[in-house]
């Protein structure tokens, strides 16, 4: 295979539009059929193995490049989310895969492997060709061998060629993507009879034996959780960490050690007024603009302040308020011609009129600060900490067998604080299935463990928690309960008066639909046109029916809907006034995408439908549960 691509690696000098990390690869494709010591089997598939080396390899890998993006993963989010158990199934998939292209006839050549891995810039030299000698110091760079990395890439692009050969039963053609498109951009008008609840409450009364009854119907939802409440103590570097102990020359060695990181940017805080103005806009809407401008400009040189100023002439929405404030902010921040005026002036300035993409801007620069290092006396608290929380991350260990000790011999919680320099902490009153808020990174099983603990009692494992541990013992423990009626007669009223409205509401819309059913128009009656809406959308002036959307593209134009519509605020009746579907120059200026995303949508269904066929059928035989369930 290295034979082949040394003879052709002059002939493909072709650039390429993405790059591909050599790790990814191997994380993908994990080496499955390296082994056959059936003693070292963890499933099998139709009666091939999955050994245990490369589910092994496969599952480092991947546990690497999530530790890469999340440090502060622990071994109990893993197994919450079934780590092992996803390695697994990506490896059974992917043999299923290579038997189903084995069956259909399917292989990859050893040309189109090295056209392929020619293409690959990590292989490449200065990114125009590629060459041996990169090739391989990738491959030992990351602990593979030519003959390693070839074969598991050669079986991804088998698995490529099996993933296109099914995609193609689902792709649609233009016809199709066009209905699609129809459907989900035509715009519907409505007109409406609206009858809010609110007209009707009047006449309805909730009655005690009506609260009664709803009090007795809704108990559950009146319900109050079984609640606990504990004393903990923290064993994180942050709650262990004695910044007292950092001398001054360790904060100067520190600050010149890591200087990179006190870095600032040049800076302006500044204040601006908007007088607003689209790119496009006519030329008598730019003269309107720059009169109020003037005006601005005129203020400010009879005396008036910027805040004033800016409060009454202002178009951004926020600057009313706060006097056009826009606070600190460096290079990159606001549109360019923004910032290069901003950045131009000098302190207590004012610029003349800028122009930007929203309008108009009189910009006042208040202060400025120019690029450089923040002080070490500012940051040096921030460095004691630092400092004190990696010592802390040396000595939790330590310190947390240290407190294990003192609770399994009987101490408490206070003398264990005493012993380590740290304080108790109290919670609030907590159920078993929202926990502590003051603890609200622990796992689920963990609150369990600390709701049920029982009461007065300690825990004697630590349970994880952030970069650390807590340590608890339970001070408070509530009943479930129900809340009295006293204490909810205000809201079973409000929801009585409200259901019994929502009746007489609909009553009346009943009542005026038949009418208007029959051609008649009720007394009074003045429907109200809507904005054109979608399928999906609310409807303007009257919020989300999903129905009620629907039925108005389906009823023909100047047909009442056949029944009153329930919404947040009453009922509805509504008539459909029409229909307008999307034009061939929109359909002309998406076609492509609409095509390209449902092709990707019908291909991916399409693969998925085939993947759960394979699995559905096949023989999977989980032989070493110990491995996956620990």
């Amino acid at each position: 295979m290295l034979d082949i691509l040394r003879q052709g690696a002059q002939s493909w000098g072709i650039k390429i539009l993405f790059g591909i990390i050599i790790a990814v690869f191997v994380l993908a494709f994990g080496m499955n059929r390296m082994h056959n010591d059936k003693t070292t089997v963890v499933a099998t598939v139709n009666d091939a193995p999955i050994h245990l080396q490369p589910f092994q390899e496969r599952l480092q890998r991947n546990l690497e490049l999530i530790r890469r993006q999340n440090p502060n993963v622990t071994s109990e989010m893993l197994a919450q989310m079934g780590f092992k158990r996803q390695i697994l199934d990506q490896m059974v998939a992917e043999e299923l895969m290579l038997q189903q292209a084995a069956t259909l006839g399917l292989t990859v050549s050893k040309e189109e492997l090295a056209k392929q891995i020619h293409l690959i810039p990590a292989f490449q030299k200065d990114g125009k060709a590629f060459d041996p000698e990169t090739y391989q110091n990738v491959l030992r760079a990351n602990n593979l061998t030519p003959g390693k990395f070839e074969s598991e890439y050669m079986r991804s692009m088998l698995m490529d060629k099996l993933r296109d050969y099914v995609g193609i039963t689902g792709r649609i053609g233009e016809a199709q993507a066009r209905d699609f498109y129809d459907f989900g951009r035509s715009m519907a008008v409505i007109s409406y009879l609206k009858y809010p609840w609110e007209n009707y409450k009047g006449m309805v009364n909730a009655t005690e034996e009506k609260v009664a009854e709803q009090y007795a119907a809704r108990k559950d939802a009146f319900a109050v959780p079984a609640r606990a409440k504990v004393d903990y103590l923290l064993l994180t570097p942050e709650a262990l960490a004695d910044t007292a102990s950092v001398t001054d020359q360790e904060v100067e060695a520190y600050y010149a050690q890591h200087k990179d990181d006190f870095k600032i940017e040049e800076q302006v805080r500044a204040r601006h007024i908007l007088v607003r103005a689209a790119e496009n806009a006519t030329e008598a809407d730019v003269a309107k603009a720059m009169d109020v401008v003037k005006k601005a400009q005129a203020d400010l040189k009879s005396g008036k302040t910027f805040d004033e100023t800016a409060a009454k002439y202002t178009e951004d929405p926020s600057g009313t308020k706060t006097g056009g404030e826009l606070g600190w902010f460096g290079r990159g921040r606001m549109v360019k011609p923004f910032e290069d005026a901003a950045f131009a002036l000098d302190k207590g300035a004012v610029s003349e009129p800028v122009r930007t993409q929203f309008g108009f801007h009189l910009i006042k620069v208040e202060d400025k600060k120019a690029a450089g290092f923040e002080n070490v006396k500012d940051v040096a608290a921030k460095i004691r900490s630092a400092i004190a929380e990696d010592r802390a991350t040396e000595t939790l260990q330590d310190r947390l067998d240290q407190a294990l000790e003192m609770v399994l011999v009987g101490e408490g919680l206070d003398a264990v604080a005493k012993a380590l320099g740290i304080k108790v902490r109290t919670t609030g009153l907590f159920t078993r299935e929202q926990g502590p808020e003051e603890l609200a990174g622990l796992s689920p099983e963990n609150t369990a463990a600390l709701f049920d603990l029982a009461l007065n009692a300690t825990t004697h494992t630590p349970l994880s928690f952030e970069d650390g541990y807590v340590l608890a013992a339970k001070r408070e423990q509530v009943d479930a309960t129900v809340k009295p009626l006293d204490e909810v007669r205000e809201d079973i009223v409000a929801a009585i008066i409200r259901d019994e409205a929502m009746k007489l509401a609909k009553a009346d819309a009943d009542a005026d639909l038949a009418q208007l059913l029959k051609g008649e128009t009720p007394a009074g009656a003045k429907p109200v046109e809507t904005e054109p809406f979608v399928r999906q959308g609310a409807i303007p002036g009257l919020g989300a029916n999903q129905q009620l959307s629907a039925k108005a593209f389906e009823v023909a134009p100047g047909s009442w809907l056949p029944e009153a519509y329930a919404l947040p605020t009453g009922y509805v009746l509504a008539k459909a006034v029409k229909v307008t579907p999307p034009t061939p120059e929109e359909w002309s200026a998406e076609k492509d995408l609409w095509i390209s995303t449902l092709n990707q949508r019908t291909e991916d269904q399409a693969v998925q439908a085939f993947m759960a066929d394979l699995r559905a059928k096949a023989d999977v035989r989980l032989t070493n549960p110990a491995l996956i369930d620990n």
